[in-house]
């Protein structure tokens, strides 16, 4: 029973193909091509085609696809909408799958996917585990929400969408049209930009490695840092999960990104004994740079497509 997980990303695509014991097959990543939905097409496709190959497998042997893509997933439809990081709006995703794979195709949105995979990691050691919020920064912001061991969508599909919530109403243009989203100030994009003055060309991961030596980097860190705290602060007073799960592609700088983040959640807790009860150091929980929950969630979420 092969099964494939695709994780749908601003910056890569990534496959993974498992078998019938949830044994790894094989996995590919590609650079998104987002320019146009041809170019995303075509990304797709040499994405898979390289993946089947690798895996030593044909489309007629996977059984199921589970997919995690950006922006608001119609679950009967299998249509996309406003995935801007992709340039893609009213796009037919499932049926773009489907006729490649004749298989049953689950969609979801990206970081509910990720939400999923982070679940299931942290459920190897603590199986009782019930609620958990998974945070991704990487080229956009989102969160990713698991209640009572179930994803949770909302209304229309787009709970968690904490990347563009206003923190500064006078701030940088967002992609979704407003200004001042959390997302213009943290996402891996939004902080290369913000060091383009002291920094031009550095990824973010270099603004974190260059917090130890150049002032301005370390004041940008600081600046991240305190942002994210109060959207993990929001996200556990709103819900009161059990764990918050920091991912995505800035967070593999590890200790640098998450100690700041740490202090500044000590800090904005200091004043309040129920603040410090929520926001308790081993609530929050970084993943492993190893471990890509995007894709793992995937894959789980292809377990529900038979």
């Amino acid at each position: 029973m092969i099964r494939l997980g695709l994780d749908i990303g601003g910056t890569k695509i990534a496959a993974l193909a498992l078998n019938g014991q949830q044994r790894p097959l094989a996995q590919v990543a590609y650079p998104t091509q987002a320019a146009t939905p041809k170019a995303f097409q075509q990304t797709l496709s040499a994405a898979l085609s390289d993946l089947l190959q690798q895996a030593g497998i044909t489309a007629a042997d996977v059984a199921a696809v589970g997919v995690g893509i950006p922006g608001q997933v119609n679950q009967q439809t299998g249509r996309i909408y406003r995935a801007v990081n992709l340039n893609l709006d009213d796009y037919p995703f499932r049926a773009v799958l489907q006729e490649q794979f004749n298989c049953p195709v689950y969609l979801e949105n990206d970081v509910a996917a990720a939400a999923l995979g982070a679940y299931r990691y942290l459920q190897q050691n603590a199986p009782a585990l019930a609620h958990i919020a998974y945070l991704g920064i990487g080229t956009g912001v989102a969160a990713g929400l698991i209640l009572n061991g179930r994803i949770h969508r909302g209304a229309r599909g787009m709970a968690g969408e904490i990347g563009h919530v206003i923190v500064e109403p006078d701030g940088a243009a967002c992609k979704c049209g407003a200004r001042g989203c959390l997302e213009t100030i943290v996402a891996g994009p939004a902080i290369a930009r913000q060091a383009a003055d002291f920094l031009p060309g550095a990824t973010a991961e270099a603004v974190y490695a260059a917090a130890r030596q150049i002032t301005a980097a370390q004041a940008l860190v600081e600046r991240v840092s305190a942002h994210l705290a109060q959207a993990i602060h929001w996200l556990m007073m709103a819900y009161d999960v059990d764990k918050i799960v920091l991912g995505g592609g800035v967070s593999h700088t590890g200790a640098p990104f998450l100690d700041p983040i740490l202090a500044a959640l000590a800090r904005l807790s200091a004043a309040s004994p129920l603040a410090q009860t929520m926001l308790a150091a081993d609530n929050v929980v970084l993943l492993p740079p190893t471990y890509n929950p995007g894709l793992w969630g995937a894959a789980y979420l292809a377990e529900l497509a038979d």
